[in-house]
């Protein structure tokens, strides 16, 4: 299974020239899981919810679905893209999942970091999906930038069945690169960072992202890790092979249901 990012540096307020620049890489892409940045269409720093609500969209009916969806289709993709969502008078922090099939579903960011707590409304749910994928069946977790801060989340997605966990972001703190490998690992699950690079203005703020996208493996394993200024597509090749026996008289999966099990006895 070919496991990717598109790492790039999306222009701030300019929606048509990130299309264009989405649209340019993935035509290039095929038979591939492919994860895109947070908020990947409208860039990040916002001051007031005034200056981004005309630039976010609907999902599915906004022009970011259309657009993957005829990517995924004609060159057999399973992407995740991080977009400014758009509900009557509500924003949220979300990510599109689409199949070759089209539209799956979406997910709306749970911890919001900074300013966000400004502008977006805070996710209510988590969801695992489901998805028969070049013969295999993947099961999609996702999470969206500072919510690998919290290993509940990625562990919750585990508990809901996750064998991936897709993970747009726009890091500016340096943590999540170290982080990522050891989440893969306490979940046994592969995880792909798609983060973005590019230094951004508001009034206000300047923000430097860290780029750095990691896909990593259930052995703490980097499968791949970018630098600060990669730009554009870059894959793995990976079997999606998860091995649960830790030692002979451990298997993960039952040692993690036992542990649920007993938290409540263990005063959690």
């Amino acid at each position: 299974m070919k496991l990717g990012v598109l790492q790039f540096n999306p222009v701030h307020k300019n929606v048509n020239a990130n299309y264009k620049v989405i649209e340019e890489y993935l035509k290039g892409v095929e038979d591939c899981i492919i994860v895109l940045p947070e908020l990947c269409t409208t860039g990040y720093l916002f001051e007031r919810k005034e200056e981004l609500y005309d630039l976010a969209e609907e999902i599915p009916n906004g022009n970011l679905t259309y657009i993957l969806m005829s990517l995924a289709k004609k060159n057999n993709l399973l992407i995740v893209a991080g977009v400014a969502e758009k509900d009557d008078k509500k924003l949220y922090n979300s990510a599109v999942v689409i199949s070759p099939d089209g539209f799956i579903g979406k997910y709306r960011k749970i911890n919001l970091f900074y300013k966000e707590n400004l502008i977006f409304e805070r996710g209510e749910r988590l969801d695992v999906f489901q998805v028969n994928f070049l013969n295999q069946n993947i099961m999609l977790g996702i999470m969206i930038c500072f919510d690998w801060f919290f290993p509940e989340i990625a562990r919750k997605l585990k508990l809901m069945g996750a064998n991936i966990i897709a993970h747009p972001s726009n890091l500016v703190l340096p943590y999540c690169p170290k982080a990522m490998p050891i989440r893969a690992l306490e979940n046994k699950l592969y995880t792909i960072t798609a983060n973005r690079i590019g230094i951004e203005h508001s009034e206000n703020d300047t923000l430097k992202f860290i780029g750095q996208s990691v896909i990593c493996s259930p052995k703490a394993e980097y499968l791949m890790i970018l630098s600060e200024e990669d730009y554009g597509v870059f894959s793995v090749e990976t079997d999606l092979k998860i091995e649960h026996e830790i030692t002979k008289f451990n298997n993960f999966q039952e040692d993690i249901e036992k542990l649920y099990k007993q938290l409540p006895f263990l005063g959690f």
